[in-house]
């Protein structure tokens, strides 16, 4: 979208009768101009239809945050580099300024050998003073990864073992996670690439590592509620057909780009005798 004049400020319209003011596009810095434009501008905007009303505020412009709230603007959210914030115009329609993203997105590596074993972590960082607990490696999920790209990062990152993705066996949301959001948490069943490869443990981010058959871990009694679950779905997975949750490539609507769609599928791979 380009970029136009409006009351003085250089602003773009989005799709739904909404404008966004960024301050790099500006040719003018000083709070006292922002002060004095926003004043005259604001009920114009308000007067004309103008919906949503948001200004992404660079890092080197921090200084003119005050003069937006000042006039009604809230913040929506941050990254490295800028704050977003944000102002519903209409006085007679509720605000449909959408919220920002309040979910985080993890991965685990059920990762599973020839020999019926499972890769399993102690994290060198733990709550609590007891002894950590044996889980499965994983961790959040980078911009624009997949979810079985993650799985594969965080399993070779935090052991060294390079696998290929198998399916979905579960997955689990929380409530109340970090900073008030909730946390979309997948295990990926995967299989190491050959059988020859040693672990290399994280140092920064993992305490020990080793590979443990599957019933034996299962009856750990030290384990968590739901790693345990997770285990239990794998094994009964093995005995409904070997079911998963598989990712196929699907175009999108427009057909300029594919997404990975996940459903239930039999795993191509009908040669691995666990899986």
């Amino acid at each position: 979208m380009s970029t136009k004049e409006s009351e003085g400020f250089q602003v773009t319209k989005d799709l739904y009768g909404g404008m966004v003011l960024k301050t790099k596009d500006q040719k003018f810095q000083s709070a006292e101009e922002y002060d004095t434009k926003l004043a005259a501008a604001m009920p114009k905007w308000e007067g004309s239809g103008v919906r949503g009303f948001w200004a992404k505020i660079s890092l080197e412009h921090a200084h003119v945050t005050s003069v937006f709230a000042k006039y009604g603007l809230d913040f929506h959210h941050a990254q490295s580099g800028y704050v977003m914030m944000a102002k519903w115009l209409p006085t007679s329609e509720p605000s449909m300024v959408p919220e920002y993203a309040n979910q985080y997105l993890g991965v685990a590596g059920f990762v599973v050998n020839e020999k019926n074993q499972l890769l399993v972590i102690q994290e060198k960082y733990h709550p609590g003073t007891a002894k950590a607990k044996w889980k499965l490696p994983g961790g959040h999920s980078d911009k624009g990864e997949e979810i079985f790209e993650t799985a594969q990062r965080e399993v070779r990152e935090e052991t060294g073992i390079e696998t290929e993705f198998v399916g979905i066996i579960s997955f689990r949301h929380q409530q109340n996670y970090r900073y008030g959001c909730s946390d979309f948490y997948f295990i990926c069943v995967m299989r190491p690439i050959n059988s020859d490869q040693k672990i290399q443990v994280c140092e920064q981010e993992i305490a020990n590592c080793k590979w443990v058959d599957i019933d034996e871990y299962l009856n750990d009694p030290d384990i968590t509620d739901a790693n345990r679950y997770f285990t239990q779905c794998y094994k009964d997975s093995l005995t409904s057909g070997n079911q998963l949750i598989g990712a196929s490539p699907v175009q999108s609507f427009n057909r300029k780009t594919t997404h990975q769609v996940y459903s239930i599928q039999t795993p191509k791979h009908k040669e691995h005798k666990h899986l």
